[in-house]
C-alpha cells in the first residue's frame, strides 16, 4: 500500500518546511520536509524537491510496514501509521507497544498507544511537548477515521462514563476546591514585561493618579508635548524679532521723510537713509517672507501639539473607564 496524499499532508504540516538545512536538537542536519539521510550543511531545496525527498523517505517506512504488520491496514491507518513511524524511527516502532497491539488484533488499543508517544528528552529530562501532543492527536485521529465515512456508533447514544478519566474529583473535592489556585499565580517580579510595555503602565497609572486630583489634560505634559511647545516658543520669537525689524526700517524711513533733523540727530544720516531706501524692495520681501514661514511654523507646532493633547486625553479616558 502506498501512501496516500492525506499522509503525506499530515507529515508536511507537522515536519514543516525547511529550505535550507538546518541542525536539529537531536545532532542531525534536517531540510525539507525533516529529510535527514542526505542533509548536510549548506544544502538548500525548492519545495519540489522537499516533496520529492518525502516521497523517497516514506517508500522504505511503507516496506517496514508490510513487513512488520501482520493485521489489514486501511488507507488511513496506514497513513497514520507511516506518519508515526517517520517521527519516531524505525527501531523505535519495532518495539512499540502499537505494534504489538496491532497484531493482536486490538486496533483500539493501537490507537490509545499512539498517544503514548508525547514526550522527549530536553536537557536530559523527559518532557510532554505540545507539538508531539497534537502530532499524535490527528495520528490518532486518522487512524479511526473510517475510510467509508461511516459512523460504527452514534455518539448520541452513548455517553462516556466518569471512569474514563481516572483522576475525576469527588464531590466534596470539587466543594473544597478554591476557583483560583493563588499559590500558582506567578509573582508580578516573575513576569518579563518590555521597556515599552512598563512606559505604557507608568503613563497610564499616572494619568489615572492625576485624574482624581485635578483636569489631567492640564497637569500632565509628556516629553513629546513639551518638545512642541519649545518649537512654538521658538518659533514666535523668531517671528517677532523679524516683525521688530521690518517695523525699525519703516520707522526710519519715516522719520527721515517727516523729521530729518531729528533722523539726524539719533544717527539716521542722508547715507544710512540712501541705503535703506535703494534697498528696500529687497528687505521687505525677505522679511515678509521669513515672517511667513515662522508664523506657519508655528501652526504646524501647535497642531502637533493639539493633536498629542487629545491623544492623551483618549488614553486618560480609556484609563477611567477600564477599557
Amino acid at each position: 500500500m502506498k501512501t496516500g496524499e492525506t499522509g503525506l499532508n499530515l507529515i508536511k504540516a507537522y515536519e514543516g518546511l525547511r529550505m535550507t538545512a538546518q541542525y536539529t536538537p537531536s545532532e542531525e542536519w534536517a531540510v525539507g520536509y525533516g529529510h535527514r539521510s542526505t542533509a548536510r550543511h549548506g544544502m538548500s531545496v525548492t519545495e519540489g524537491d522537499a516533496v520529492r525527498l518525502l516521497k523517497e523517505d516514506v517508500k522504505p517506512l511503507e516496506q517496514i510496514l508490510s513487513e512488520n504488520v501482520r493485521a489489514p491496514l486501511n488507507q488511513n491507518e496506514h497513513d497514520a501509521l507511516i506518519s508515526l513511524i517517520y517521527n519516531i524511527g524505525e527501531e523505535n516502532f519495532k518495539r512499540s507497544t502499537v505494534l504489538r497491539k496491532l497484531n493482536a488484533g486490538d486496533k483500539l488499543g493501537a490507537a490509545e498507544a499512539i498517544e503514548k508517544w508525547t514526550k522527549a528528552k530536553i536537557d536530559g529530562e523527559l518532557v510532554t511537548l505540545d507539538g508531539l501532543v497534537r502530532r499524535r492527536a490527528a495520528e490518532k485521529s486518522l487512524f479511526l477515521m473510517p475510510t467509508d465515512a461511516s459512523v460504527v456508533v452514534p455518539t448520541s447514544d452513548v455517553m462516556p462514563a466518569p471512569e474514563c478519566d481516572g483522576y475525576m474529583l469527588t464531590e466534596a473535592e470539587l466543594k473544597a476546591t478554591p476557583v483560583v489556585e493563588f499559590d500558582n499565580v506567578p509573582e508580578k517580579n516573575a513576569v518579563d514585561i518590555s521597556p515599552e510595555e512598563m512606559g505604557r503602565r507608568n503613563r497610564a497609572l499616572f494619568a489615572a493618579a492625576q485624574s482624581l486630583t485635578g483636569d489631567p489634560s492640564k497637569l500632565i505634559i509628556s516629553k513629546a508635548e513639551e518638545r512642541e511647545d519649545i518649537g512654538v516658543t521658538v518659533g514666535v520669537a523668531m517671528a517677532g524679532i523679524l516683525a521688530l525689524a521690518q517695523t525699525l526700517i519703516s520707522g526710519a524711513l519715516l522719520m527721515g521723510m517727516e523729521w530729518p533733523n531729528l533722523a539726524n540727530m539719533i544717527g539716521l544720516g542722508p547715507d544710512l537713509l540712501a541705503y535703506l531706501a535703494d534697498n528696500l524692495p529687497i528687505w521687505i520681501p525677505a522679511i515678509g517672507a521669513a515672517m511667513c514661514y515662522f508664523i506657519l511654523y508655528v501652526l504646524v507646532k501647535r497642531g502637533a501639539r493639539d493633536e498629542l493633547k487629545r491623544r492623551r486625553a483618549r488614553e486618560i479616558a480609556r484609563v477611567k473607564s477600564g477599557v
